[in-house]
């Protein structure tokens, strides 16, 4: 057999064995991902933080709908539904949803909010909190918008289970919002 012929055959072998290893090879983003709910962001524990109590099996739903846009990272065309559901239940009761955006402009607060600390910006409400990713991660997410904003908006049956009682949710949505932050801040490598 001629030489030349085994050429081309033989690039394309090493060229899948190259990008079958770049996929398999494992990163932050992959483990976290693959051992976490929302993309990575919660453990069980904390998703679960957030309960209208009427029991049932916590449940994630990861709905992949509308993108960014072309190129934009698939974090930013997922919602995560967290969702508690029985064997009773036709449909799952939807706990709070949490929701990774590029954004330009930033939200004012709500007038119940409170500072998120820790360091970030943002607000944290009993009904809806906004915080921010710190400015590093916006390349490594493939966004030019100036803010990556992780909103969280807790469902009115969790508000009435808590009896409105604003510091307690406000402490339970800053724990949620706070590990997923630090998530995406890992498997982006891109801590402030």
């Amino acid at each position: 057999m001629n030489k030349r012929h085994l050429v081309l055959p033989t690039v394309l072998v090493v060229a899948a064995a190259v990008v079958a290893a770049i996929q398999l090879w494992p990163s932050p983003l992959k483990d976290l991902r693959a051992r976490n709910l929302c993309l990575g962001m919660l453990t069980k524990e904390t998703a679960g933080l957030l309960d209208d109590r009427k029991g049932g099996e916590l449940v994630v739903d990861e709905d992949k709908g509308a993108g960014a846009g072309a190129g934009a990272d698939p974090v930013f065309s997922t919602i995560c539904f967290v969702e508690r559901e029985t064997k009773k239940d036709t449909t799952a009761r939807i706990q709070y949803t949490l929701d990774v955006r590029p954004t330009d402009t930033l939200n004012k607060p709500a007038k119940d909010a409170a500072p998120v600390g820790a360091g970030y910006s943002g607000w944290i409400g009993p009904r809806q909190s906004e915080v921010q990713l710190p400015a590093a991660c916006a390349r490594p997410m493939r966004t030019s918008a100036p803010h990556v904003t992780v909103t969280l908006k807790v469902a009115p049956g969790v508000l009435v289970k808590e009896n409105w009682d604003t510091a307690a949710l406000i402490s339970k949505s800053r724990t949620i919002l706070l590990e997923g932050i630090d998530n995406l801040t890992e498997q982006y490598d891109c801590t402030t």
